[in-house]
């Protein structure tokens, strides 16, 4: 069954099965999206998106790859002068489509050797159809943001913040930054499409080194604390509820 947008009403409800949806996502992100970048700048990392996520705008052409919910957007402007500008917009829809198809609409073959990091996700069969439910990207997408917001909002409320730039990973599909909790104690902060580690999606902030200062009760991964998904399906305010997760464990940092 195809599935509408007025069925899910926000980003609180997971398409099923969500592991399948979001590896579908991942192979997207990495051989599609990223292998789109690297050919322009040499880089990989994305942006979060309204409806999914793609490329800065790149290159002479001002070409942008973003995929917002089933369909894969390709769009170029050509010209100097704002007068004389091209625009277009190419669609390719990707329920159906496979890897190759996909990098064809772009105009590149995929390379089964292309790399994002040790992790990087395998192509797999390049040909091979995809599957992939229409709302999956939007989902991610609006996820995405909210860690995005919610990140900026603490980064905004800490007085001369030390911060990286935020940036979408195809690695381990997250979004995120590292900060400076207090000189000397740097720690990571973003939001994980779901792992190993958790089939949901979860924010999460990890210390650089294995201090645990503060309330044993935050610190609830190997690699520092998460909140899922679900926890902030539970909450009246969502974006309220991650700041406040965020700011904690920054808290907590500073008082060790």
């Amino acid at each position: 069954m195809v599935r509408t947008v007025t069925e899910h009403r926000n980003f609180h409800v997971l398409p099923d099965p969500w592991p399948s949806q979001r590896d579908t996502l991942q192979r997207i992100a990495t051989h599609v999206l990223g292998q789109a970048r690297f050919r322009h700048d040499g880089l990989f990392d994305l942006v979060p998106l309204p409806g999914g996520f793609g490329t800065p705008v790149l290159g002479p052409r001002r070409e942008r790859v973003r995929l917002v919910g089933g369909s894969l957007f390709v769009e170029r402007v050509v010209g100097d002068e704002v007068r004389s500008l091209t625009a277009t917009t190419d669609v390719a829809t990707v329920a159906g489509s496979s890897i190759a198809d996909l990098c064809a609409a772009i105009g590149f073959e995929p390379d089964p050797g292309f790399w994002v990091g040790n992790d990087t996700t395998d192509l797999g069969d390049p040909n091979e159809m995809l599957m992939l439910d229409s709302l999956s990207a939007q989902v991610l997408g609006e996820w995405y943001l909210l860690g995005q917001r919610a990140i900026d909002e603490v980064v905004a409320s800490l007085p001369a913040a030390e911060a990286s730039v935020g940036r979408l990973w195809p690695e381990h599909f997250d979004y995120g930054i590292d900060l400076a909790a207090r000189p000397g104690v740097r720690c990571n902060l973003g939001a994980a499409a779901g792992d190993g580690f958790s089939s949901e999606p979860y924010l999460y902030l990890g210390p650089w080194n294995a201090a645990r200062p503060g309330s044993d009760d935050y610190w609830n991964a190997p690699f520092g604390a998460v909140l899922g998904f679900s926890a902030l399906d539970e909450s009246a305010d969502p974006l309220g509820r991650a700041v406040e997760f965020f700011l904690q464990g920054i808290t907590n940092l500073r008082s060790g």
